[in-house]
């Protein structure tokens, strides 16, 4: 397939080099900052159109496709722009910033014969995968997460968006904690309730939005999971889940998985470029893409998976230390 890139920034080597290894071709590449189209063809050897302008590049190039890494706030409006066109959509996270967004995607998505897929990669990490095996037959009754991670004043003020409400949509729940909180959902099932506080403990006057959050989300059968993160650490801790339902506990904490105390390492393999938090799961998400374009399957990140999370991370903002319905 035909496939355009927009927004140049750090996680865009993670997408051109899963599409290299799918054998997708990128036809064409967009940024406001003018050299960073060129500079990309440059670095990943690819000769392909540069646009300032998202708009014209979709009129103009008509991809199969566009992969969506902007800032957040950009991410919703894009994906409309492309679905109106009929052109797939693969958008990274998060897929909205509020209720009004995630209202104009449901409108785009109803209205398109286009598919929209969502990164959330950490679904398909394989310590995920195992996890979810061993809770197919019912799903944990109990889980807690905590990420413990640095992203001092020099991280935030490197982008003007960062941190803020109007462009971020939040700190550290709407970009860093949102793949673990995700996975939290995905074992345990949507939550029917959430009790949280959010504060910015750390980054006070560098950032608008919190550096640390915890939240207690209740499930329809009356079980809880829990999620502590935070921005504030002097260094970046590998994300520590923790589950429990059908007399198995199991704990997972980068490759590893300890299943009712024996350990096993399910590894994907180190990264090729980037954070090493970021891991390589973008190729297995990619390809998995590209896949159900090819037969006309749904893929399994769709709006309706995407989204969930950004009504929980959303519902943890209006919660202010009281309980309330998700």
């Amino acid at each position: 397939m035909r496939i355009a890139l927009v927004g140049l920034g750090a996680i865009i080597p993670n997408h051109i080099n899963a599409l290299l290894e799918c054998g997708q071709e990128i036809v064409a590449l967009c940024d406001i900052d003018p050299t960073k189209p060129a500079a990309t063809n440059e670095k990943h050897g690819l000769s392909a159109a540069c646009y300032t302008d998202f708009e014209q590049m979709l009129d103009e190039v008509k991809p199969d496709a566009v992969h969506i890494c902007t800032p957040h706030y950009l991410h919703a409006p894009m994906c409309c722009a492309a679905l109106a066109r009929n052109i797939h959509v693969l958008c990274e996270k998060p897929l909205a910033i509020s209720k009004e967004q995630l209202e104009m995607l449901e409108e785009a998505v109803r209205h398109s014969d286009a598919q929209l897929g969502v990164c959330h990669q950490n679904r398909f990490k394989a310590t995920s995968q195992y996890a979810k095996e061993l809770f197919a037959d019912a799903p944990p009754t109990a889980a807690a997460a905590s990420m413990i991670w640095k992203r001092d004043a020099a991280y935030y003020q490197s982008c003007a968006w960062r941190g803020t409400w109007a462009e971020e949509g939040g700190g550290v729940m709407i970009n860093q904690a949102l793949h673990t909180l995700d996975l939290l959902q995905w074992f345990c099932g949507f939550p029917r309730t959430v009790w949280a506080h959010v504060a910015n403990d750390s980054l006070q006057g560098v950032i608008e939005a919190e550096d640390t959050a915890h939240a207690v989300f209740t499930l329809e059968h009356g079980g809880k999971f829990v999620i502590d993160a935070t921005n504030a650490a002097s260094h970046s801790f590998p994300v520590q889940l923790m589950l429990h339902g059908n007399k198995t506990t199991v704990q997972i904490c980068g490759d590893q998985v300890t299943v009712n105390g024996v350990t096993t390492a399910h590894s994907d393999g180190k990264p090729k470029v980037g954070k090493i938090e970021w891991g390589v799961a973008h190729t297995k998400l990619i390809r998995r893409f590209y896949e159900c374009l090819s037969t006309g399957e749904p893929f399994e990140v769709d709006l309706t998976e995407g989204r969930k999370v950004i009504d929980l991370v959303l519902a943890m903002y209006r919660s202010n230390g009281c309980e309330i319905t998700v």
